[in-house]
This record gives C-alpha cells, sequence and structure tokens, in this order.
C-alpha cells in the first residue's frame, strides 16, 4: 500500500499487512503511522430508493473538503491517481501535503559539488572549528615560552594545552554530527550546506554519534582486523580485506544514517544495494577514496608541524561536507533503486 507522511509529504510505500503499525520516515525522520487498509462500503438495503440514484461526484462544498486547499479538493484538476490518494487521505484523516521541487545547482555538477559547504551555517562552523583551537595552539607556544623566564607560568601552560585539544575534540565531534544533518539534508534534494540554527545537539549526542559512526567503520574493518589479530602480516590477503572493507563502508554509513540505526549492517541489505547501484556506486567511492586522503594527512601535520596543520584541518573538515553531500546525493538520485522506503 501507498501512502504519504503526515509530516514532509513524502509518498511511502510498504506490505499491506503494516497497516495501523509505526515507522520513520526516510526523509524527515518523523514517526508515523501507517493508515489502516480502506473500508469498503457498505451496500444499502433495498427498497430504500437510493440504489438507483448515480454516485455522486466530490463537490468543493462538502463539509468533508472544507480543510483541504483548493488545489488540493478531489477532481480538480487533478489525476485519477492523485484523486485516488487524496481520497484516501480524507479517509484515513491524514493529511497529503505537495513536495517541494528539489532547488537546481546553477553550475554543472561536477563543480557545484565543491561549493557545498559555501554558505553562512557551514562556513561560520569550519572557521570556529580552525580558529579557537588555532589561537589556543597560540596561547600553548607563548606560555611555554614563558616557562622559561618564569616557572610559574606552567599552570597556564596546562590550562592551555588541555583546553587547546579539548577544543579540537569538541569541533571534531560537532562536525561528524553537521556532517551527518548535510547528508539527511542532501539526501532529499538540498544542494547547500544545512542551517541547524534551534537544534545544537548535547555532549550525550555528540559523543553517541561518533560512537555510532566508529561502530559502522569498525564493522566494516572486522575481517582485516581480524586477520592481523590471528597472527597475519600486512600481505596482500590483509591489504584485500581492507580494500573490501573500504569499499562496502559508504553504502554501510549511508544506511545507518538513513535508518538511524546499526541494524541496517545487514550484509545481504549492503551487498543487494551495491550491486543495485554499481556504476554510480563505484564512482562514488573513487571520489570519497581521492578526498578522504585529506583528512589524514591533515591531523598529522595538526600534531606533527601546527603552522600548515590547521590550514589543512580546515580543509579536511571541508571535504568531510563534501563527502556527506556526496553520499545524500547518491541515495536522492538512486532511492528508488534501494528501495530502502519500506
Amino acid at each position: 500500500m501507498k501512502f504519504c507522511c503526515e509530516h514532509c509529504g513524502r509518498q511511502l510505500s510498504v506490505p499491506s499487512g503494516r497497516a495501523g503499525s509505526r515507522g520513520r520516515c526516510p526523509k524527515c525522520r518523523q514517526i508515523v503511522t501507517i493508515p489502516s487498509a480502506l473500508v469498503k462500503p457498505v451496500a444499502l438495503p433495498a427498497g430504500d430508493g437510493m440504489d438507483a440514484l448515480p454516485a455522486a461526484r466530490p463537490s468543493p462544498r462538502d463539509p468533508l473538503l472544507f480543510d483541504v486547499p483548493p488545489a488540493d479538493v478531489p477532481g480538480e484538476g487533478s489525476t485519477v491517481e492523485e484523486t485516488r490518494e487524496q481520497l484516501r487521505a480524507l479517509q484515513g484523516d491524514y493529511l497529503l501535503k505537495s513536495t517541494e521541487k528539489p532547488p537546481e545547482r546553477p553550475l554543472p555538477w561536477v563543480i557545484d559539488i565543491f561549493l557545498y559547504p559555501l554558505n553562512k551555517p557551514a562556513l561560520l562552523l569550519l572557521g570556529l572549528s580552525v580558529v579557537l583551537p588555532l589561537f589556543l595552539r597560540v596561547l600553548v607556544v607563548l606560555t611555554a615560552a614563558l616557562c622559561v623566564a618564569f616557572p610559574p607560568a606552567m599552570i597556564l601552560w596546562v590550562i592551555f594545552f588541555l583546553a587547546h585539544w579539548a577544543v579540537l575534540l569538541l569541533f571534531v565531534l560537532y562536525v561528524a554530527w553537521y556532517a551527518v544533518e548535510c547528508l539527511r539534508d542532501s539526501a532529499a534534494g538540498a544542494i547547500r550546506a544545512v542551517d541547524t540554527t534551534g537544534s545544537t545537539p548535547g555532549l550525550g549526542e555528540l559523543f553517541g554519534q561518533a560512537l555510532t559512526l566508529a561502530a559502522c567503520g569498525g564493522a566494516c574493518m572486522v575481517p582485516a582486523i581480524g586477520y592481523g589479530m590471528s597472527g597475519g602480516n600486512a600481505d596482500s590477503v590483509f591489504w584485500v580485506l581492507y580494500g573490501v572493507g573500504g569499499l562496502i563502508f559508504p553504502m554501510a554509513l549511508l544506511a545507518v544514517v538513513m535508518f538511524d540505526s546499526l541494524r541496517a549492517l545487514n550484509p545481504v541489505l549492503l551487498l543487494g544495494s551495491m550491486f543495485s547501484t554499481l556504476p554510480p556506486y563505484c564512482v562514488l567511492v573513487l571520489l570519497c577514496c581521492g578526498l578522504g586522503l585529506l583528512l589524514a594527512v591533515a591531523f598529522y601535520f595538526v600534531v606533527k608541524g601546527w603552522t600548515l596543520g590547521y590550514l589543512l584541518l580546515f580543509l579536511a573538515f571541508y571535504q568531510v561536507l563534501v563527502l556527506a553531500h556526496l553520499l545524500g546525493r547518491f541515495y536522492w538520485r538512486n532511492q528508488d533503486r534501494l528501495n530502502w522506503d519500506a
């Protein structure tokens, strides 16, 4: 059976046996109740003179339609399928909402995807996530030099040192959380980073999201990790297992985020989704591998050479948002072949 989400208007399809149960909309992540199956009309008893009357066409003045916008009145400029869906909505007491047309890219996609973080919310987050740790790092260096002439300044050095790494960790967690929100927003058709004003997460949600992402990556690398711990060296078998884990990881991450559960790490689901979208998925994996190398290089220079490291850290956070956008757009373009709605 098909019905529309009562929150965002997304059309969903589920088996008819699940009528009356509840689930989560894959677009807006809200809990929706699957409407019950339509009740067949009861035949009137013969002899009351009503059986000879023709079926009445729904009228815009029908009291049942007073709460429906004029454009949504069944039969007024609608197709047969739309009219049937609107009548089901009236009988099932849920609201049909028009789905907004997704925005169009002003530039070719191969260029525009790299401009995804270029809006105020994303640039503000990326700027703060680099400027504040850099400022604290400068204070660490200055207090370290001050300790030579004034040893009690060691207390300030310890405070700034701990504050620097605490703030850096906080922004890493926040960027990871924001990237997941960008992925979900891109999966709905957005072409610029999402504005999360008013929905700032707490520390528990940040750490929970980070643990979920880490568990997703660890599950993909279980064969390689198990082979290495069993005494195997970094031979060809290890690198093959490592490569297979990296190949599965983008699809696993997308499934975990869209289902909002680690139960999406189902090998049958992941492999079936990969093979049903194999050509575009291979392109996605290549892009992820090419952009993902910058993150490891950035953190290496943050630890070793901080002058260049924070510039690379900004670029690394930037490409994390680009990767999130690529995953979301992959879902938006291939959701019919993935068949994850039910």
